[in-house]
């Protein structure tokens, strides 16, 4: 009998499975809840199968949401199903060592924060890469726009432009990440008390804020049917590809109905799912979108009567996916572009500060005081692991990953600390990697359910740097000012980017705009230099960033400002309100 119920706790184990999985009317809050598992309490195997489950799928769109945004860029199919995969494999082994923790032999150093510490793809990348890949693949012909592989194939008069395939453009922005990846590295061994002081919540919160934003920008393209139609509604009426066989134009009510239906059902299972539903509500709107848009179909109709019946969402793609894929079976050779330096390495600034945040909401959720030598171990472990794991991500042709943030909500309403839910998550995480018929139905996703979705995503973003402008001193009056002076320049050039730089101009483009207009004498060093500042300056997260940056460290204190160790460092609360801190620990 003791055999036996050894063995059943070890398989099954001891959880209030009826607090986890039963839906919760909004009314109703006094249900019992779960044990709380700490970070190094071991799990039976069914435990930690279903916790790493949850773990794994409330990341899981985070995680490839990144790579889809820039793969949108143009690149061709199969590339597109590569870089989905790759990203969840990459999450996967880069998860891995940051929950397990390894230290450095003969150092008092560690790679991992040794906590259950999802990584995934960072989005502080996403909007230079995407620039980046513009920039390199705008091609015209005899003034007119062409694409390369495509309509440029049939140009008799010479090309102009940097004319490089999206795929191309974007191996030059991972050879410079692959450069940039030891700032990050280096970044770690400066002790997280110097960082925090250096960049305290006003400059992170800031950049969060616009860098949330700017994504939003891309999501609603995406919900009024595609990027391109978006960009070109002004002029011309271009059809919106990326919906099935459904090609209609920007802003169509179909598209912001469908677009709808994953806001409603997020909605929903907010307000009456129940724990597990609660934690992956982005993954259920999704489903119900494309629930919805595979049952639905539009009905063409031309000037002659003749109709037919369109769908939303094509199986195609899915047929032609291999079942099994991995790491390197695309090739993607890598370069280097000078311009996109300064721009990266202050998007590796960014997800730094980021992982600080992250890591330090993740201690508290786990029931671990945010201070002292194991806390700042864990500290330098976690950024030191963000900037080896990236640098692996740009080798699998993945841009930079960091700790994510939804990871603590998960953490909080299971009660679940363990870091053996963080290995099963792992394990989740590879396996979606690995069967290529998940990304190829990733792919058939219409633009305007992808758009519904990362709405509601990138927003988040933008909530969370709210918050993190109100961690520690708060808004006072000089951060106050520092707040408004650059998300004021930073939100203008996300609504209004021609101010910097005009896109568009073949003739005279990368970069052209009557800022600082090109000169054709200049030497391709000053040029490169020119283009540099022009890519940050046009791009709203990376030009506020450097606004705050600046004046948190040229701009005095007032007497009134708590300027104190605690108010920098973000132990105010941790360490002289411990109330405070277990009150806000419970779910």
């Amino acid at each position: 009998m003791a055999k036996g119920g050894k063995w059943k706790d070890r398989i099954i184990g001891d959880y209030n499975w009826r607090f986890l999985c039963m839906p919760t009317p909004p009314w109703k809050h006094d249900r019992p809840l779960p044990p709380f598992f700490g970070h190094n309490e071991k799990l039976s195997f069914l435990v930690a199968t279903v916790m790493g489950l949850q773990h794994a799928l409330a990341m899981v769109t985070g995680i490839i949401t990144a790579p889809l945004l820039i793969a949108l860029t143009g690149f061709r199919p199969e590339y597109q199903s590569y870089l989905v995969s790759a990203a969840l494999i990459v999450a996967s082994v880069a998860s891995f060592v940051q929950v397990m923790q390894i230290k450095i032999p003969g150092t008092r150093f560690v790679i991992g924060s040794g906590l259950l510490s999802v990584m995934g793809v960072s989005f502080s990348f996403v909007p230079v890469s995407q620039q980046v890949i513009l920039t390199l693949s705008q091609c015209s012909c005899a003034g007119v726009p062409c694409t390369v592989g495509g309509t440029c194939a049939a140009c008799a008069s010479e090309l102009v432009g940097k004319c490089l395939s999206p795929e191309a453009a974007y191996g030059k922005v991972l050879g410079t990440i692959l450069v940039c990846c030891f700032y990050q590295i280096f970044i770690s061994f400066v002790p997280s008390k110097v960082l925090r002081r250096l960049f305290p919540p006003v400059v992170t919160g800031t950049c969060l804020v616009l860098l949330g934003t700017a994504l939003i920008g891309s999501a609603f393209q995406n919900w009024g049917g595609g990027v391109y139609c978006a960009s070109q509604v002004l002029t011309t009426k271009v059809p919106c590809s990326g919906n099935g066989e459904v090609a209609l134009a920007f802003g169509h009510r179909v598209y912001l109905g469908l677009g709808l239906v994953v806001f409603f059902a997020i909605i929903f299972a907010e307000m009456f799912g129940s724990p597990f539903v609660r934690n992956v509500e982005i993954v259920i709107g999704v489903l119900v979108g494309m629930i919805v848009a595979s049952s639905t179909h539009y009905t063409d109709c031309n000037a002659d009567g003749v109709c037919k019946s369109l769908r939303y969402v094509t199986g195609q793609q899915i047929s032609d996916a291999k079942w099994f894929t991995f790491l390197w079976t695309k090739r993607i050779p890598l370069g280097f572009y000078g311009p996109a330096v300064l721009p990266i390495l202050f998007a590796f600034m960014v997800t730094t500060m980021e992982c600080i945040g992250d890591l330090t909401a993740t201690t508290e959720a786990s029931h671990l005081e945010p201070v002292g030598e194991k806390f700042e171990s864990r500290i330098q472990g976690a950024i030191l692991a963000d900037g080896i794991n990236s640098f692996f991500a740009a080798l699998g042709f993945i841009t930079p990953v960091t700790t994510y943030a939804q990871n603590n909500g998960v953490l909080s309403l299971s009660r679940c600390a363990s870091r053996y839910a963080g290995y099963a998550c792992c394990a989740w995480l590879m396996l979606f990697g690995i069967i290529g018929k998940f990304a190829a139905i990733i792919l058939t996703i219409p633009n305007c359910v992808l758009g519904g979705m990362t709405t509601f995503l990138f927003t988040g973003v933008v909530v969370s740097g709210i918050h993190v402008l109100n961690i520690g001193e708060g808004l006072t009056r000089r951060n106050r000012f520092i707040a408004i002076m650059a998300i004021g320049v930073g939100m203008g050039v996300n609504l209004v980017p021609a101010w910097v730089n005009i896109t568009g101009q073949f003739k005279d483009y990368p970069f052209e705009g009557n800022f600082w207009p090109v000169n054709p004498a200049w030497s391709p060093g000053f040029r490169g230099f020119r283009d540099s500042l022009i890519i940050v300056m046009s791009n709203g997260f990376s030009i506020g960033g450097f606004i705050a940056v600046f004046l948190n460290l040229i701009l005095p204190y007032d007497q009134n400002d708590r300027h104190s160790d605690a108010g920098f460092d973000g132990e105010d609360d941790s360490v002289h309100n411990k109330k405070d801190m277990e009150k806000t620990l419970a779910p």
